[in-house]
This record gives C-alpha cells, sequence and structure tokens, in this order.
C-alpha cells in the first residue's frame, strides 16, 4: 500500500516460516513429558502460528535509493523448523548504469532452543520428547543451541548478519559481484558452530539467452572462534579447518 508516492507499507500474514499450513494447530502424543515440552502432547511443528509480517519502503524520486524495513514472520519465537524472528533493513543504490550496490543487516533468533551442553535437554530429544527428535525428523532437524551455561534448559539464539553486494555491469547480459560478508552464529544453532564468520566473494552473472542465466561464484570464507568446516556433525567428524574456498554455479531457466 502506497502513503505516498515515495513511501510504501506492507503487512501480511502467514502461517510461519517454511511451515505447512496444514500443521497449523496440529498434535502428537508426547511419550517422554520433560521440561521443554512437559504435556501428553505436543505440537507437531511449534513454528506452523499465526506470524505478522510488516515493512515500510522508502524510494527517492528519482529511484537511484531504496530503503526497506522490516520484520518478518514475527510470532513467539519458540523452536521450530526455521522459525526464525527476522528484523532487518535493505539498502539499494544506484550509482549510474553500470555501477550499484545493495546491502542488509539483520537480526534474528529463536526462543526454547534446547541447549547442546545440558543432558536434560539432551535425554528429551534422545527419548522421543520433542517434535524434532530423531524418531520423528532423522533428518534435518532443526539445530540445538550452546548457551551460555550448561545448567539452562534452553535458551534464545541469535544471529547477526552483515552483507553487501557492489555489482559491476559492462553490458545488459553481464553483471560481476562483489560480497563482503559478516555473520555471527552466536549460540551455533544456524552453523552448528557458535562462532563469527567472514566471507568474500566474487561473482558472474550471465545471460546466455532471455530465458538461460548462469551464475559462478568463488569465495573465500573463514571462521574466527573456532573451527568450523571440513567436518561433517551427522557422522560425529569435528571440524578440522578454520578457512574453506568454495567454488559453485548454478543455472537459472527463466519463463
Amino acid at each position: 500500500m502506497g502513503a505516498t508516492k515515495n513511501l510504501f507499507v506492507q503487512v501480511g500474514l502467514t502461517d510461519g516460516t517454511e511451515a505447512a499450513i496444514g500443521h497449523l494447530g496440529r498434535t502428537m502424543p508426547n511419550p517422554n513429558p520433560n521440561p521443554l515440552f512437559p504435556n501428553a502432547t505436543m505440537p507437531r511443528d511449534p513454528g506452523a502460528q499465526l506470524s505478522v509480517t510488516g515493512c515500510l519502503r522508502y524510494v527517492t524520486d528519482t529511484g537511484n535509493d531504496d530503503v526497506n524495513l522490516c520484520a518478518d514472520a514475527i510470532n513467539n519465537g519458540t523452536w521450530g523448523y526455521n522459525n526464525l524472528q527476522w528484523y532487518g533493513a535493505t539498502y539499494y543504490h544506484k550509482f549510474n548504469d553500470h555501477w550499484h550496490i545493495a546491502s542488509e543487516a539483520y537480526i534474528l533468533h529463536q526462543d526454547n532452543v534446547p541447549n547442546a551442553l545440558n543432558p536434560v535437554a539432551q535425554a528429551a530429544i534422545a527419548n522421543g520428547g520433542t517434535p524434532f527428535s530423531p524418531q520423528y525428523a532423522p533428518f534435518n532437524a532443526p539445530g540445538l543451541a550452546t548457551c551460555a551455561d550448561a545448567a539452562q534448559i534452553s535458551c534464545r539464539a541469535t544471529v547477526i548478519g552483515l552483507v553487501s553486494y557492489l555489482n559491476y555491469s559492462p553490458d545488459p547480459l553481464n553483471n560481476f559481484s562483489f560480497r563482503p560478508e559478516y555473520y555471527d552464529d552466536q549460540q551455533g544453532q544456524r552453523t552448528g558452530v557458535k562462532t563469527r564468520y567472514v566471507d568474500f566473494s566474487l561473482g558472474w552473472q550471465h545471460w546466455l539467452s532471455p530465458q538461460i542465466e548462469i551464475r559462478p561464484e568463488i569465495g573465500v570464507y573463514m571462521s574466527l572462534d573456532a573451527k568450523a568446516f571440513n567436518g561433517y556433525g551427522t557422522a560425529g567428524i569435528a571440524p578440522t579447518r578454520d578457512t574453506t574456498l568454495i567454488a559453485a554455479s548454478d543455472i537459472i531457466l527463466h519463463f
């Protein structure tokens, strides 16, 4: 909704972040009541609940500057499958027909995240006392938090992120990007390791035709506080490196 020709207000309602609408209000038996889920039943997905999204957007008369302030999928924030409480801002600026920049800063969190250091929380998960215990979610369950105190059953897991793309487009079919990024996984819930990360990447976006776009990229990633790379948590293999080089590419088909 346009409040003025430059200011826009956006409001939306969803059933959560990446939550199936069929999970709204759905419960399941709890064979092991515990401090995390103390009742005889528990939600099938605690993050499946009515959530509010709201944004303010301001665009200058020239269209060269665009600012967005957003709160995304806000609810009680309890531990769920990507039940992220996201608050952030983006800024876009066009210098000329060849150069532009896009930047984003955000903070996100989940609450009541089981503590990976606490034996009571570990037992609740192992014995089927949470919706994401391995008996129900053997793969890709939401991560645990490394809380400040091992005595805590659960805690808030917070991430702070900063990222920017400096883009150069020499012609309509090509764009080159330089991307610096900072990511602070304060309880290790998102990446599996409690650490800060920085990375620097170079990317190329090339249109082979109006329908086919390729996007190769190469970047160096560094963890500042702990080794976070060259491990495999599911297999119990601890990370052994604090730096890694990643090259990747994809193809997009537009239709």
